[in-house]
Protein backbone atom coordinates (compact mmCIF):
# COMPACT_ATOMS: atom_id res chain seq x y z
CA UNK A 1 0.00 0.00 0.00
CA UNK A 2 1.45 3.37 -1.06
CA UNK A 3 2.60 5.80 2.02
CA UNK A 4 -0.09 8.77 2.03
CA UNK A 5 0.74 11.98 0.68
CA UNK A 6 2.56 14.62 2.45
CA UNK A 7 0.09 17.88 1.77
CA UNK A 8 1.57 20.23 3.43
CA UNK A 9 5.03 21.93 1.87
CA UNK A 10 6.02 24.29 4.40
CA UNK A 11 8.37 22.48 6.57
CA UNK A 12 10.91 24.82 4.80
CA UNK A 13 10.25 27.87 6.22
CA UNK A 14 13.32 29.42 8.48
CA UNK A 15 15.59 26.69 6.44
CA UNK A 16 15.42 27.50 2.92
CA UNK A 17 13.39 30.00 2.94
CA UNK A 18 12.21 32.76 5.13
CA UNK A 19 10.68 32.00 8.11
CA UNK A 20 8.43 35.56 7.38
CA UNK A 21 6.95 33.21 4.21
CA UNK A 22 3.12 33.37 3.82
CA UNK A 23 1.52 30.52 2.14
CA UNK A 24 -1.07 29.21 0.27
CA UNK A 25 -3.81 26.49 -0.36
CA UNK A 26 -3.87 24.80 -3.33
CA UNK A 27 -6.86 23.42 -5.21
CA UNK A 28 -5.99 19.97 -4.86
CA UNK A 29 -5.25 19.93 -1.21
CA UNK A 30 -1.39 20.67 -0.79
CA UNK A 31 -0.36 23.61 1.36
CA UNK A 32 2.72 25.10 -0.17
CA UNK A 33 4.99 28.50 0.77
CA UNK A 34 4.63 32.22 -1.24
CA UNK A 35 8.40 33.17 -2.07
CA UNK A 36 9.68 36.43 -0.32
CA UNK A 37 12.71 37.93 -1.15
CA UNK A 38 12.88 41.28 0.53
CA UNK A 39 13.84 44.85 -0.44
CA UNK A 40 17.80 45.72 1.11
CA UNK A 41 15.83 48.87 2.33
CA UNK A 42 13.01 47.73 3.59
CA UNK A 43 10.58 44.53 4.62
CA UNK A 44 8.83 44.68 1.99
CA UNK A 45 8.52 41.65 -0.24
CA UNK A 46 8.74 42.30 -3.71
CA UNK A 47 7.50 39.16 -5.07
CA UNK A 48 4.28 40.45 -3.97
CA UNK A 49 3.98 42.77 -7.01
CA UNK A 50 4.36 39.79 -9.51
CA UNK A 51 5.23 36.31 -8.46
CA UNK A 52 2.78 35.69 -5.67
CA UNK A 53 -0.60 37.12 -7.47
CA UNK A 54 0.29 34.45 -10.01
CA UNK A 55 0.99 31.50 -8.27
CA UNK A 56 -2.85 32.37 -5.86
CA UNK A 57 -4.01 32.53 -9.41
CA UNK A 58 -2.82 29.02 -10.34
CA UNK A 59 -3.01 27.77 -6.66
CA UNK A 60 -7.22 28.37 -7.66
CA UNK A 61 -6.91 26.43 -11.16
CA UNK A 62 -8.90 22.80 -10.40
CA UNK A 63 -6.12 20.02 -9.77
CA UNK A 64 -5.88 17.63 -13.03
CA UNK A 65 -8.58 14.47 -12.82
CA UNK A 66 -8.01 11.66 -15.04
CA UNK A 67 -10.82 11.90 -16.81
CA UNK A 68 -9.64 15.40 -18.42
CA UNK A 69 -10.27 15.68 -22.38
CA UNK A 70 -6.66 17.60 -22.48
CA UNK A 71 -4.48 14.79 -21.17
CA UNK A 72 -3.51 11.55 -22.11
CA UNK A 73 -3.09 9.30 -18.87
CA UNK A 74 -0.67 6.30 -19.05
CA UNK A 75 0.77 4.38 -16.00
CA UNK A 76 3.84 3.06 -16.46
CA UNK A 77 3.42 -0.25 -16.87
CA UNK A 78 1.53 0.24 -20.50
CA UNK A 79 4.44 1.61 -21.51
CA UNK A 80 5.49 -1.80 -22.87
CA UNK A 81 2.29 -1.99 -25.07
CA UNK A 82 3.31 -1.86 -28.93
CA UNK A 83 0.51 0.28 -29.43
CA UNK A 84 2.25 2.91 -26.96
CA UNK A 85 4.01 5.18 -29.14
CA UNK A 86 0.63 5.22 -32.21
CA UNK A 87 -1.25 6.18 -28.99
CA UNK A 88 0.54 9.06 -27.61
CA UNK A 89 0.55 10.23 -31.16
CA UNK A 90 -3.12 10.22 -31.65
CA UNK A 91 -3.26 12.45 -28.47
CA UNK A 92 -0.23 14.69 -30.07
CA UNK A 93 -2.79 15.07 -32.78
CA UNK A 94 -5.65 16.16 -30.76
CA UNK A 95 -3.54 18.56 -28.67
CA UNK A 96 -3.40 16.56 -25.90
CA UNK A 97 -0.41 15.96 -23.02
CA UNK A 98 0.70 12.77 -21.95
CA UNK A 99 0.84 12.22 -18.35
CA UNK A 100 3.12 8.91 -17.77
CA UNK A 101 2.99 7.87 -14.10
CA UNK A 102 5.12 5.46 -11.82
CA UNK A 103 8.74 5.60 -14.16
CA UNK A 104 11.49 3.35 -12.06
CA UNK A 105 14.00 6.17 -10.26
CA UNK A 106 17.44 6.95 -10.74
CA UNK A 107 17.89 6.92 -7.53
CA UNK A 108 16.63 6.12 -4.14
CA UNK A 109 16.76 9.40 -2.89
CA UNK A 110 13.99 12.42 -3.39
CA UNK A 111 16.69 15.02 -1.94
CA UNK A 112 18.52 16.76 -4.21
CA UNK A 113 21.87 16.76 -3.72
CA UNK A 114 25.39 17.02 -5.13
CA UNK A 115 25.89 13.46 -5.26
CA UNK A 116 22.39 12.90 -7.08
CA UNK A 117 23.65 15.37 -9.70
CA UNK A 118 27.07 14.28 -9.89
CA UNK A 119 27.27 10.47 -9.60
CA UNK A 120 23.93 9.95 -11.32
CA UNK A 121 23.60 12.43 -13.65
CA UNK A 122 27.32 12.88 -14.55
CA UNK A 123 27.27 17.07 -14.15
CA UNK A 124 30.15 18.34 -11.99
CA UNK A 125 30.29 20.48 -8.84
CA UNK A 126 32.37 23.14 -10.71
CA UNK A 127 30.15 23.35 -13.94
CA UNK A 128 29.97 26.59 -15.22
CA UNK A 129 26.01 27.48 -15.31
CA UNK A 130 23.52 30.50 -15.75
CA UNK A 131 21.33 31.07 -13.06
CA UNK A 132 18.16 32.51 -12.80
CA UNK A 133 17.72 35.04 -9.61
CA UNK A 134 14.47 36.12 -8.27
CA UNK A 135 15.96 39.05 -6.83
CA UNK A 136 17.75 39.95 -9.86
CA UNK A 137 14.62 39.93 -11.67
CA UNK A 138 12.39 41.89 -9.41
CA UNK A 139 15.40 44.67 -9.70
CA UNK A 140 15.29 44.54 -13.69
CA UNK A 141 13.39 41.46 -15.58
CA UNK A 142 15.78 41.72 -18.64
CA UNK A 143 18.60 40.76 -16.73
CA UNK A 144 17.85 38.18 -13.99
CA UNK A 145 20.96 36.40 -14.69
CA UNK A 146 24.24 35.53 -13.05
CA UNK A 147 27.23 33.13 -13.76
CA UNK A 148 27.59 30.68 -11.06
CA UNK A 149 28.29 26.84 -10.51
CA UNK A 150 26.48 23.81 -9.66
CA UNK A 151 27.80 23.76 -6.44
CA UNK A 152 27.25 27.65 -5.67
CA UNK A 153 23.53 27.14 -6.73
CA UNK A 154 23.22 24.06 -4.31
CA UNK A 155 25.07 25.99 -1.25
CA UNK A 156 22.61 28.86 -1.90
CA UNK A 157 19.58 26.42 -1.20
CA UNK A 158 20.08 26.89 1.89
CA UNK A 159 20.03 30.62 2.23
CA UNK A 160 16.63 32.15 3.29
CA UNK A 161 17.06 35.30 1.08
CA UNK A 162 17.52 34.24 -2.31
CA UNK A 163 15.55 32.10 -4.89
CA UNK A 164 17.10 30.70 -8.13
CA UNK A 165 17.07 28.39 -10.54
CA UNK A 166 19.03 26.81 -13.60
CA UNK A 167 16.42 26.08 -16.51
CA UNK A 168 18.93 24.53 -19.11
CA UNK A 169 22.17 22.38 -17.48
CA UNK A 170 22.79 20.62 -20.91
CA UNK A 171 22.31 16.59 -20.90
CA UNK A 172 22.54 15.53 -24.38
CA UNK A 173 22.54 11.72 -22.73
CA UNK A 174 19.20 11.73 -21.21
CA UNK A 175 15.79 10.19 -22.81
CA UNK A 176 13.10 9.40 -22.51
CA UNK A 177 12.65 5.45 -21.41
CA UNK A 178 13.37 2.69 -23.80
CA UNK A 179 10.11 2.14 -24.91
CA UNK A 180 9.47 5.68 -26.58
CA UNK A 181 12.85 5.77 -28.09
CA UNK A 182 11.30 6.53 -31.53
CA UNK A 183 9.14 8.99 -30.74
CA UNK A 184 11.58 11.95 -31.46
CA UNK A 185 10.42 12.10 -35.42
CA UNK A 186 13.41 15.13 -35.73
CA UNK A 187 16.40 12.42 -34.53
CA UNK A 188 14.95 9.34 -35.93
CA UNK A 189 12.95 10.25 -38.97
CA UNK A 190 15.35 13.17 -40.39
CA UNK A 191 18.59 13.20 -38.53
CA UNK A 192 19.24 8.74 -38.94
CA UNK A 193 18.18 8.05 -41.95
CA UNK A 194 18.74 11.46 -44.12
CA UNK A 195 22.58 11.71 -43.66
CA UNK A 196 23.30 9.19 -46.56
CA UNK A 197 21.11 10.99 -49.14
CA UNK A 198 22.42 14.36 -48.45
CA UNK A 199 25.51 14.50 -46.50
CA UNK A 200 26.49 16.71 -44.11
CA UNK A 201 28.58 19.52 -45.72
CA UNK A 202 27.44 22.25 -43.71
CA UNK A 203 28.30 23.72 -40.24
CA UNK A 204 25.89 22.10 -37.91
CA UNK A 205 24.16 23.74 -35.17
CA UNK A 206 25.12 21.98 -31.96
CA UNK A 207 21.45 22.39 -30.26
CA UNK A 208 20.02 19.94 -32.96
CA UNK A 209 21.36 17.48 -30.39
CA UNK A 210 22.37 19.23 -27.21
CA UNK A 211 18.39 20.81 -27.17
CA UNK A 212 17.51 16.52 -26.87
CA UNK A 213 17.81 16.27 -23.24
CA UNK A 214 18.90 19.16 -20.47
CA UNK A 215 18.14 19.53 -16.57
CA UNK A 216 16.52 22.03 -14.54
CA UNK A 217 17.50 22.28 -11.31
CA UNK A 218 15.14 25.06 -8.94
CA UNK A 219 15.54 26.51 -5.71
CA UNK A 220 12.10 26.16 -3.38
CA UNK A 221 9.86 29.08 -4.30
CA UNK A 222 10.72 29.86 -7.90
CA UNK A 223 8.22 30.79 -10.83
CA UNK A 224 8.33 30.54 -14.01
CA UNK A 225 5.82 32.63 -16.02
CA UNK A 226 3.61 31.30 -18.64
CA UNK A 227 4.57 30.95 -21.84
CA UNK A 228 4.82 28.35 -24.47
CA UNK A 229 7.87 26.92 -25.53
CA UNK A 230 10.36 27.88 -28.20
CA UNK A 231 10.52 26.99 -31.94
CA UNK A 232 7.37 24.71 -31.55
CA UNK A 233 8.59 21.60 -30.30
CA UNK A 234 7.04 19.11 -28.14
CA UNK A 235 7.94 19.27 -24.52
CA UNK A 236 9.07 16.05 -21.88
CA UNK A 237 10.08 16.83 -18.15
CA UNK A 238 10.23 13.43 -15.66
CA UNK A 239 10.81 14.64 -12.09
CA UNK A 240 13.86 12.88 -10.37
CA UNK A 241 13.43 14.60 -6.57
CA UNK A 242 11.09 17.28 -5.50
CA UNK A 243 7.51 18.61 -6.56
CA UNK A 244 6.38 20.62 -8.98
CA UNK A 245 3.02 22.65 -9.53
CA UNK A 246 2.68 22.48 -13.75
CA UNK A 247 -0.33 24.11 -14.53
CA UNK A 248 -1.42 24.46 -18.44
CA UNK A 249 -4.06 27.17 -19.63
CA UNK A 250 -6.36 27.59 -22.74
CA UNK A 251 -9.22 29.63 -24.26
CA UNK A 252 -12.52 29.43 -21.88
CA UNK A 253 -14.62 30.03 -24.94
CA UNK A 254 -12.71 27.39 -26.93
CA UNK A 255 -11.48 29.32 -30.15
CA UNK A 256 -9.40 28.10 -32.05
CA UNK A 257 -8.41 30.60 -34.44
CA UNK A 258 -4.58 32.20 -34.92
CA UNK A 259 -5.66 35.68 -33.11
CA UNK A 260 -7.20 34.32 -30.29
CA UNK A 261 -4.60 31.57 -29.51
CA UNK A 262 -2.04 34.37 -30.12
CA UNK A 263 -4.03 36.88 -27.65
CA UNK A 264 -3.85 33.40 -25.13
CA UNK A 265 -0.07 33.76 -24.99
CA UNK A 266 0.66 37.48 -25.37
CA UNK A 267 -2.12 37.97 -22.30
CA UNK A 268 -0.68 35.23 -19.80
CA UNK A 269 2.46 36.89 -20.53
CA UNK A 270 1.75 39.66 -18.57
CA UNK A 271 -0.39 38.70 -15.77
CA UNK A 272 -0.25 42.28 -14.03
CA UNK A 273 -1.56 44.07 -16.67
CA UNK A 274 -4.37 41.72 -18.33
CA UNK A 275 -5.26 40.21 -14.45
CA UNK A 276 -8.80 41.06 -15.27
CA UNK A 277 -9.04 39.63 -18.91
CA UNK A 278 -7.20 36.49 -18.24
CA UNK A 279 -9.65 35.85 -15.35
CA UNK A 280 -12.58 36.34 -17.34
CA UNK A 281 -11.23 34.53 -21.00
CA UNK A 282 -8.62 31.99 -19.31
CA UNK A 283 -9.22 28.31 -17.64
CA UNK A 284 -6.58 25.72 -16.98
CA UNK A 285 -5.66 22.67 -14.89
CA UNK A 286 -2.50 21.94 -12.26
CA UNK A 287 -0.69 19.25 -13.03
CA UNK A 288 1.27 18.26 -9.92
CA UNK A 289 4.59 16.31 -10.81
CA UNK A 290 6.45 13.86 -8.01
CA UNK A 291 9.30 12.12 -8.54
CA UNK A 292 8.91 9.52 -11.35
CA UNK A 293 6.67 11.14 -13.26
CA UNK A 294 6.94 12.01 -16.81
CA UNK A 295 4.39 14.80 -18.78
CA UNK A 296 4.48 15.90 -22.20
CA UNK A 297 3.61 18.77 -24.06
CA UNK A 298 2.42 19.00 -27.55
CA UNK A 299 3.73 22.31 -29.12
CA UNK A 300 2.35 25.78 -28.02
CA UNK A 301 0.71 24.63 -25.26
CA UNK A 302 0.89 27.65 -22.85
CA UNK A 303 2.17 26.86 -19.37
CA UNK A 304 3.67 28.20 -16.07
CA UNK A 305 5.63 26.17 -12.88
CA UNK A 306 5.74 27.04 -9.66
CA UNK A 307 8.49 24.82 -7.73
CA UNK A 308 7.45 24.72 -3.63
CA UNK A 309 10.39 22.72 -2.68
CA UNK A 310 13.85 22.51 -4.06
CA UNK A 311 13.54 20.11 -7.14
CA UNK A 312 15.64 18.57 -9.97
CA UNK A 313 13.81 17.71 -13.40
CA UNK A 314 14.96 16.20 -16.71
CA UNK A 315 13.67 16.34 -19.85
CA UNK A 316 14.08 17.76 -23.82
CA UNK A 317 12.37 18.52 -26.73
CA UNK A 318 11.36 16.48 -29.84
CA UNK A 319 9.55 16.79 -33.13
CA UNK A 320 6.59 14.48 -34.38
CA UNK A 321 5.11 14.51 -37.32
CA UNK A 322 1.38 13.78 -36.09
CA UNK A 323 1.27 17.51 -34.99
CA UNK A 324 3.23 19.74 -37.16
CA UNK A 325 0.08 22.08 -37.80
CA UNK A 326 0.67 23.11 -33.70
CA UNK A 327 4.59 23.23 -34.79
CA UNK A 328 3.92 26.07 -37.56
CA UNK A 329 1.35 27.43 -35.10
CA UNK A 330 3.77 28.12 -32.69
CA UNK A 331 5.89 29.30 -35.21
CA UNK A 332 3.91 31.58 -36.26
CA UNK A 333 3.22 33.12 -32.51
CA UNK A 334 7.33 33.19 -32.23
CA UNK A 335 7.79 35.02 -35.39
CA UNK A 336 4.63 37.80 -34.19
CA UNK A 337 5.58 37.59 -30.52
CA UNK A 338 8.31 35.88 -29.22
CA UNK A 339 9.72 38.42 -26.86
CA UNK A 340 7.14 38.41 -24.81
CA UNK A 341 5.40 34.90 -25.15
CA UNK A 342 8.50 32.02 -25.12
CA UNK A 343 11.10 31.48 -22.33
CA UNK A 344 13.98 31.34 -24.80
CA UNK A 345 14.96 31.41 -28.75
CA UNK A 346 16.30 28.00 -30.27
CA UNK A 347 18.56 28.54 -33.58
CA UNK A 348 18.56 25.07 -35.31
CA UNK A 349 15.14 24.20 -36.10
CA UNK A 350 15.12 24.58 -39.83
CA UNK A 351 17.54 22.20 -40.33
CA UNK A 352 15.74 19.48 -38.58
CA UNK A 353 12.65 20.16 -40.06
CA UNK A 354 13.94 20.04 -43.95
CA UNK A 355 15.57 17.10 -43.10
CA UNK A 356 12.34 15.47 -41.69
CA UNK A 357 10.92 17.15 -45.46
CA UNK A 358 13.29 14.70 -47.32
CA UNK A 359 12.66 12.18 -45.38
CA UNK A 360 9.04 12.11 -46.45
CA UNK A 361 9.38 9.37 -49.66
CA UNK A 362 11.13 7.15 -47.91
CA UNK A 363 9.24 6.92 -44.65
CA UNK A 364 7.45 3.81 -43.84
CA UNK A 365 3.76 3.41 -44.55
CA UNK A 366 3.77 2.32 -40.46
CA UNK A 367 3.52 6.12 -39.47
CA UNK A 368 0.47 8.12 -40.25
CA UNK A 369 0.51 11.31 -41.46
CA UNK A 370 -2.06 13.95 -41.30
CA UNK A 371 -2.88 16.34 -44.18
CA UNK A 372 -2.60 20.04 -42.65
CA UNK A 373 -0.19 18.77 -40.46
CA UNK A 374 2.04 17.60 -43.50
CA UNK A 375 1.29 20.58 -45.19
CA UNK A 376 2.57 22.84 -42.36
CA UNK A 377 5.65 20.96 -41.96
CA UNK A 378 5.88 21.66 -46.10
CA UNK A 379 5.27 25.48 -45.14
CA UNK A 380 7.92 25.70 -43.09
CA UNK A 381 10.60 24.02 -44.63
CA UNK A 382 10.46 26.00 -47.36
CA UNK A 383 9.66 29.18 -46.33
CA UNK A 384 11.79 29.15 -42.85
CA UNK A 385 12.17 32.73 -43.51
CA UNK A 386 8.90 33.23 -42.81
CA UNK A 387 8.74 31.66 -39.53
CA UNK A 388 12.18 33.05 -38.01
CA UNK A 389 11.53 33.64 -34.24
CA UNK A 390 12.04 37.18 -32.89
CA UNK A 391 15.77 37.69 -31.86
CA UNK A 392 16.89 34.55 -33.12
CA UNK A 393 19.91 34.59 -35.01
CA UNK A 394 19.39 35.02 -38.84
CA UNK A 395 21.93 32.34 -39.47
CA UNK A 396 19.56 29.95 -38.54
CA UNK A 397 17.65 30.51 -41.63
CA UNK A 398 20.12 30.16 -44.27
CA UNK A 399 20.36 27.94 -47.25
CA UNK A 400 22.30 24.67 -46.57
CA UNK A 401 22.70 21.64 -48.46
CA UNK A 402 19.28 20.84 -47.17
CA UNK A 403 17.39 23.53 -49.23
CA UNK A 404 17.26 22.74 -52.73
CA UNK A 405 16.24 18.82 -51.84
CA UNK A 406 13.72 19.76 -49.04
CA UNK A 407 12.47 22.51 -51.66
CA UNK A 408 11.32 19.91 -54.26
CA UNK A 409 10.25 17.57 -51.97
CA UNK A 410 7.81 20.31 -50.40
CA UNK A 411 6.75 21.16 -54.20
CA UNK A 412 5.52 17.24 -54.59
CA UNK A 413 3.65 17.52 -51.63
CA UNK A 414 2.22 21.00 -52.36
CA UNK A 415 1.07 19.73 -55.80
CA UNK A 416 -0.60 16.44 -54.18
CA UNK A 417 -2.82 18.89 -52.59
CA UNK A 418 -3.98 20.62 -55.28
CA UNK A 419 -2.07 23.97 -53.53
CA UNK A 420 -0.86 26.28 -56.95
CA UNK A 421 -1.05 29.70 -57.92
CA UNK A 422 -4.59 29.90 -57.78
CA UNK A 423 -4.66 28.24 -54.09
CA UNK A 424 -2.33 28.88 -51.37
CA UNK A 425 -1.06 26.83 -48.28
CA UNK A 426 -2.68 29.47 -46.07
CA UNK A 427 -6.49 28.61 -47.44
CA UNK A 428 -6.05 25.42 -45.89
CA UNK A 429 -3.84 26.20 -42.99
CA UNK A 430 -5.03 29.63 -41.55
CA UNK A 431 -8.55 29.08 -41.39
CA UNK A 432 -11.25 27.27 -39.04
CA UNK A 433 -9.83 25.09 -36.40
CA UNK A 434 -6.09 26.03 -35.80
CA UNK A 435 -5.82 22.57 -33.24
CA UNK A 436 -6.94 20.38 -36.12
CA UNK A 437 -4.44 18.31 -38.40
CA UNK A 438 -6.82 17.32 -40.60
CA UNK A 439 -7.33 14.12 -42.52
CA UNK A 440 -5.24 10.74 -42.65
CA UNK A 441 -2.72 11.36 -46.00
CA UNK A 442 -3.48 8.69 -48.87
CA UNK A 443 0.48 7.14 -48.57
CA UNK A 444 -0.21 5.04 -51.23
CA UNK A 445 -1.37 7.81 -53.56
CA UNK A 446 1.79 10.51 -52.19
CA UNK A 447 4.40 7.60 -52.78
CA UNK A 448 2.79 7.18 -56.36
CA UNK A 449 3.19 10.98 -56.86
CA UNK A 450 7.17 10.99 -55.07
CA UNK A 451 8.01 7.72 -57.96
CA UNK A 452 6.89 10.28 -60.56
CA UNK A 453 9.54 13.29 -59.80
CA UNK A 454 13.18 12.62 -61.33
CA UNK A 455 14.35 13.76 -57.77
CA UNK A 456 13.58 10.68 -55.77
CA UNK A 457 14.96 7.03 -56.00
CA UNK A 458 12.62 4.60 -54.85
Amino acid sequence: MDAPLNLDLTHICGWEVSSKCNTVTWAGGHKSILPMISDLLSDMNLCDEVDNPIIKFIARLPELMISSQHVLFQPATSLGSPRVIEDMGVAFMRNQCVHITGVPLHTTSDIVSMDLLDAIFGISPMCLVCIHDTYLHCQDHVKPTMSGTIMSFLSARHNPTVIQCILNIPLAQISLPIQLMNIDHGLVHGWNQMTHNVLITSRVHPENFTMKGWGLLSHAGFLTYPHHDAEGMLTWVRLEAGLKFWAIFRLRSGCTDRIHLQELCVKLANYDAHKMWIHKHCEGEVVTLRAGNIFIMPPGVVHAVYTPVASFTTGGHFYHHSCMDLTKLSHYINAEVASSATNQTVDHALETLRRMVIMLPYLSTRLVLYKRSLLALALMASKGRHYCAQGSNSSCVQDTETARPSTDICDVVFEFFGVTGRVCPGNILFVRNQLDAGDIVDRVGLVELFKKTPIVSL
